[in-house]
């Protein structure tokens, strides 16, 4: 008999974990915290208002938002499920694919990352690797090969600069793919992120995005603007620019970054594949006010080569 369960956050990772998970579960509904959305059929399923779980019958509710672990305190303290009935899933039950395991998207990720380094040190623009992508080269000194994006980071105050490499980048830089270049806004219209993706004309390669996110310096944290704080370090981590060299190549990472690893993500020397939310050193709460207020979305900002010739 398959598990009855219910999904907490009608979106891509709640879409991606049903279509990892059909043999072993059956899906009844959706919870989510977004007014806009209740009442809504998503992947033909009813989305309801969290409170409603009362009124349901079912054996787990799974949290595939990003805000996981606010939405995990929400059920447990404010809703009173029981605690083994809320599941925190592993990281990759949310991705539909592992890219890097096609050996000529893990060569497009790394020729990614020299090539930002080289751009951002050329022209004295503040990029360094972040998160996971930063982890596998200080300790696999690779792209980790179950990862699935590129990171990247940079102070909100080098917005400008910031745009223009990348910009240049989608414009200047062919490495057999067609870029494509999105940019991350709130509620205000203020950016938060760029996102760079591809397309494959060859269809050799498996697609995935390198990100790169603002961040910003409150209270003496460097906070990850993208999460609303939810990620976020010391300020000194990034505070300046520091080089490692990787493969002949210098490549821009955080200050001390070791001590940065460390306080992502604990003992980070030993490799750890199936990894949850709840299994990073720190992370900080966000309110749900913040999340509702800040109603992110991504926008394309330049034409593919496709789009051109049209």
């Amino acid at each position: 008999m398959k598990t009855q369960t219910l999904l907490f956050g009608a979106g891509q990772g709640s879409r991606i974990y049903m279509e990892n998970n059909l043999e072993t579960r059956e899906f009844i509904g959706f919870l989510d915290n977004d007014k806009s959305k209740h009442g809504e059929i998503f992947e033909g399923l009813p989305i309801h208002h969290p409170s409603f779980i009362n009124e349901l019958e079912f054996d787990e509710v799974v949290i595939t938002t990003q805000w996981a672990l606010e939405v995990q305190h929400q059920l447990l303290d404010e809703l009173h499920i029981s605690k083994d009935k809320v599941i925190l899933p592993e990281k990759n039950q949310l991705k539909k694919i592992t890219p890097f395991e096609n050996p000529k998207t893990r060569n497009l990720a790394r020729d990614i990352v020299k090539t930002i380094c080289r751009k951002a040190i050329d022209g004295n623009v503040p990029i360094v690797v972040d998160f996971g992508t930063l982890l596998g080269l200080i300790r696999d000194q690779d792209i980790i090969e179950w990862d699935d994006d590129v990171d990247f980071a940079a102070p909100i105050d080098s917005l400008e600069s910031v745009e223009r490499l990348f910009t240049d980048f989608v414009s200047e830089v062919n490495l057999g793919v067609d870029w494509i270049l999105e940019k991350v806004t709130d509620s205000q219209n203020d950016i938060s992120g760029f996102l760079l993706k591809f397309s494959d004309p060859t269809t050799t390669m498996v697609e995935f995005t390198s990100s790169i996110s603002f961040r910003k310096n409150v209270a003496e944290k460097s906070i990850h603007m993208p999460s609303l704080g939810m990620w976020f370090s010391p300020q000194i981590h990034f505070s300046g620019v520091d080089t490692i060299e990787w493969q002949g190549n210098l490549i821009a990472v955080p200050i001390n970054y070791e001590a940065y690893l460390t306080f992502q993500y604990g003992d980070w020397k030993t490799p750890k594949k199936n990894i949850q939310l709840s299994d990073y050193a720190n992370i900080q709460s966000v309110d749900f006010a913040d999340i509702q207020k800040a109603k992110f979305q991504a926008k394309q900002i330049n034409q593919t080569k496709e789009e051109k010739r049209k």
